[in-house]
């Protein structure tokens, strides 16, 4: 039997109101909040976890993961990369947190060798379709997030009948699995 899996997904750092600043209050507490979920997705039989590492949510789910991996047994992390040179004009500090990630993961599957216009798209395909849930930072407005990646995944991921796990990105609020399919 394959083992359950979720995918982290989030809004570009911009989009939040403390922006890189990840020593903020609500910053701390959206991490928290993401932390517990983790606990208790693994607690109901989700060992495996995937990210992209982009900074923002798919970062902290990747380092969570791997942070809990000392103290709890079964429990994977698989970065899905949408390109080789993803992380090459991050800061110096994101670069070094994003490689650190990707050398203690689990596996690294790359998507495309270079940038292409859809590998952010491809990436985010891959992701829903290795997972059975999805935990995101996430505020579905209109005007915030119609051109981001994650509103995109988000769609893919309730077409395809995934579990959606959201904390708003201005409260930390969660919102409980939601599953979009008829049950008949």
């Amino acid at each position: 039997m394959k083992p359950l899996a979720c995918a982290f997904a989030g809004h570009y750092l911009m989009r939040f109101p403390f922006g890189y600043d990840e020593e903020d209050g609500l910053c701390l507490k959206i991490r928290e909040t993401m932390l517990m979920q983790i606990l208790a997705l693994h607690q109901n039989g989700v060992t495996a976890f995937y990210s992209n590492c982009e900074p923002g949510a798919p970062m902290w789910g990747a380092e969570l993961v791997l942070a809990l991996q000392s103290r709890v047994l079964n429990i994977q992390l698989h970065c899905v990369l949408p390109y080789e040179e993803q992380a090459t004009k991050w800061t110096p500090q994101l670069r070094e947190r994003y490689f650190s990630i990707v050398e203690r993961s689990s596996t690294e599957y790359l998507i495309c060798t270079r940038y292409e216009n859809n590998c952010y798209l491809l990436c985010n395909k891959y992701l829903v379709n290795h997972s059975n849930f999805v935990l995101a930072v996430y505020d579905d407005d209109p005007l915030v997030c119609r051109m981001e990646p994650v509103s995109h995944l988000i769609a893919y991921a309730k077409n395809k009948n995934r579990g959606i796990i959201t904390i708003h990105p201005d409260t930390a609020l969660l919102t409980p699995i939601t599953i979009t399919q008829d049950l008949k």
